[in-house]
């Protein structure tokens, strides 16, 4: 069981996410981040990246959920904390999911991919 990083900026010139993961995947909000079950997965926001908090991360209707453990602030006492959630053991194919974020005062939600490795 490792933990996989998913750092997360703004994009230039727009309000999208722009991903980064420790497996060397980057991209707009269409990368897919490979994890195996019992993985963590910690979204980090990048230092003056232009993303001011994260407010939700959930599976998108109709998108298996594949956590054991749902993504929650690791800090919810800070609006800028980094968020985790743990793979379930048994967990397989992939999730879409749904990054809710704020800039400024502005909500905006983007849905990038997460697959398990078997």
């Amino acid at each position: 069981m490792s933990t996989e990083i998913i750092n997360i900026s703004k994009q230039e010139g727009n309000n999208r996410l722009y991903l980064t993961d420790n497996e060397g995947h980057s991209g707009k909000d269409n990368i897919t981040t490979n994890v195996n079950p019992g993985d963590t997965v910690t979204w980090k926001l990048v230092p003056n990246g232009g993303i001011d908090q994260i407010t939700g991360i959930t599976a998108k209707p109709g998108s298996q959920d594949i956590f054991s453990v749902d993504p929650a602030p690791v800090n919810p006492n800070d609006p800028a904390s980094d968020w985790s959630g743990t793979v379930s053991p048994d967990a397989t194919g992939s999730e879409s999911y749904s990054i809710t974020y704020k800039i400024g005062n502005d909500t905006f939600v983007d849905d990038p991919k997460l697959d398990i490795n078997t």
